[in-house]
Protein backbone atom coordinates (compact mmCIF):
# COMPACT_ATOMS: atom_id res chain seq x y z
CA UNK A 1 0.00 0.00 0.00
CA UNK A 2 2.55 2.32 1.15
CA UNK A 3 4.60 1.48 -2.15
CA UNK A 4 1.76 2.12 -4.58
CA UNK A 5 0.48 5.36 -2.66
CA UNK A 6 3.69 6.68 -3.33
CA UNK A 7 4.26 5.84 -6.68
CA UNK A 8 0.60 7.59 -7.50
CA UNK A 9 1.30 10.75 -5.23
CA UNK A 10 4.66 11.07 -7.37
CA UNK A 11 3.05 10.53 -11.13
CA UNK A 12 -0.11 13.22 -9.74
CA UNK A 13 2.51 15.92 -8.98
CA UNK A 14 5.05 14.87 -12.17
CA UNK A 15 1.30 15.49 -14.40
CA UNK A 16 0.23 18.29 -12.59
CA UNK A 17 3.50 20.17 -13.04
CA UNK A 18 3.96 19.06 -16.17
CA UNK A 19 -0.15 20.38 -17.17
CA UNK A 20 0.55 23.37 -15.96
CA UNK A 21 4.01 24.21 -17.55
CA UNK A 22 2.69 23.37 -20.55
CA UNK A 23 -0.36 24.85 -20.57
CA UNK A 24 0.04 27.84 -18.16
CA UNK A 25 3.58 28.89 -19.96
CA UNK A 26 2.94 32.18 -22.07
CA UNK A 27 4.09 31.11 -26.12
CA UNK A 28 4.01 27.29 -25.38
CA UNK A 29 0.29 27.21 -24.25
CA UNK A 30 -0.59 28.07 -27.68
CA UNK A 31 1.20 25.14 -29.20
CA UNK A 32 0.02 22.95 -27.18
CA UNK A 33 -3.91 23.81 -27.11
CA UNK A 34 -3.68 24.25 -30.80
CA UNK A 35 -2.30 20.37 -30.54
CA UNK A 36 -4.52 19.15 -28.72
CA UNK A 37 -7.43 20.63 -30.68
CA UNK A 38 -5.92 19.11 -32.84
CA UNK A 39 -6.30 15.54 -31.89
CA UNK A 40 -9.69 15.82 -31.23
CA UNK A 41 -10.75 17.07 -34.60
CA UNK A 42 -11.11 20.36 -34.37
CA UNK A 43 -9.17 23.46 -35.91
CA UNK A 44 -7.20 26.19 -34.05
CA UNK A 45 -8.14 29.93 -34.76
CA UNK A 46 -5.85 31.21 -36.73
CA UNK A 47 -5.41 34.77 -38.61
CA UNK A 48 -7.85 33.52 -41.26
CA UNK A 49 -9.99 31.64 -39.33
CA UNK A 50 -11.28 33.42 -36.40
CA UNK A 51 -13.35 30.39 -34.74
CA UNK A 52 -12.55 27.41 -33.83
CA UNK A 53 -14.22 24.74 -35.86
CA UNK A 54 -14.84 21.22 -34.86
CA UNK A 55 -15.66 18.51 -36.82
CA UNK A 56 -18.18 16.41 -34.51
CA UNK A 57 -20.22 17.58 -31.45
CA UNK A 58 -18.43 16.02 -28.78
CA UNK A 59 -15.23 18.76 -29.86
CA UNK A 60 -16.58 21.54 -28.21
CA UNK A 61 -16.36 20.94 -24.47
CA UNK A 62 -12.86 20.50 -25.32
CA UNK A 63 -13.15 23.74 -27.51
CA UNK A 64 -14.81 25.70 -24.76
CA UNK A 65 -11.59 24.66 -22.39
CA UNK A 66 -8.66 24.81 -24.87
CA UNK A 67 -9.86 27.55 -27.45
CA UNK A 68 -8.61 30.93 -25.00
CA UNK A 69 -5.47 29.40 -24.88
CA UNK A 70 -5.12 28.59 -29.06
CA UNK A 71 -5.22 32.44 -29.73
CA UNK A 72 -2.50 33.97 -31.12
CA UNK A 73 -3.46 37.26 -28.94
CA UNK A 74 -4.05 35.73 -25.71
CA UNK A 75 -0.94 34.22 -25.47
CA UNK A 76 0.39 36.02 -22.81
CA UNK A 77 -2.67 35.45 -20.51
CA UNK A 78 -2.05 31.54 -20.13
CA UNK A 79 -1.68 31.82 -16.38
CA UNK A 80 -5.05 33.51 -16.31
CA UNK A 81 -7.07 31.28 -18.78
CA UNK A 82 -5.73 28.22 -16.87
CA UNK A 83 -6.72 28.74 -13.69
CA UNK A 84 -9.98 30.69 -15.75
CA UNK A 85 -11.12 27.53 -17.08
CA UNK A 86 -9.38 24.50 -15.65
CA UNK A 87 -9.71 25.59 -11.83
CA UNK A 88 -12.16 22.73 -11.50
CA UNK A 89 -9.61 20.27 -12.94
CA UNK A 90 -6.27 21.63 -11.19
CA UNK A 91 -8.77 21.51 -7.28
CA UNK A 92 -9.24 18.10 -8.22
CA UNK A 93 -5.73 16.78 -9.15
CA UNK A 94 -4.47 18.43 -6.58
CA UNK A 95 -6.74 16.94 -3.50
CA UNK A 96 -5.99 13.64 -5.48
CA UNK A 97 -2.39 14.44 -4.92
CA UNK A 98 -2.83 15.45 -1.58
CA UNK A 99 -4.56 12.28 -0.67
CA UNK A 100 -2.21 9.88 -1.63
CA UNK A 101 0.46 12.08 -0.06
CA UNK A 102 -1.04 12.28 3.05
CA UNK A 103 -1.53 8.11 2.71
CA UNK A 104 2.03 7.47 1.50
CA UNK A 105 3.50 9.30 4.37
CA UNK A 106 1.11 8.10 7.75
CA UNK A 107 1.31 4.30 6.22
CA UNK A 108 4.53 2.80 7.31
CA UNK A 109 6.22 0.64 4.37
CA UNK A 110 6.43 -2.95 6.13
CA UNK A 111 2.88 -4.56 5.72
CA UNK A 112 2.48 -5.57 9.27
CA UNK A 113 3.44 -3.13 11.20
CA UNK A 114 1.58 -0.37 12.34
CA UNK A 115 2.83 3.18 13.45
CA UNK A 116 1.95 3.91 17.04
CA UNK A 117 1.85 7.39 17.90
CA UNK A 118 2.70 7.65 21.93
CA UNK A 119 2.75 10.82 23.91
CA UNK A 120 6.14 11.44 25.64
CA UNK A 121 6.37 10.42 29.42
CA UNK A 122 5.77 14.03 31.34
CA UNK A 123 5.76 12.68 34.65
CA UNK A 124 8.50 13.86 36.76
CA UNK A 125 11.29 11.40 37.91
CA UNK A 126 11.07 10.65 41.58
Amino acid sequence: MHTACKALFLVLLISLALFTVAFGTPVLSMFTSAKVLGWVGCSSAGFDTPAIRCNYSGGGAVSERFGPLSYWFTTLLAPYFLVKHFWDVLLGWLALTLVFGGLAAFSSGKPGQKKSIAWPDTRPET
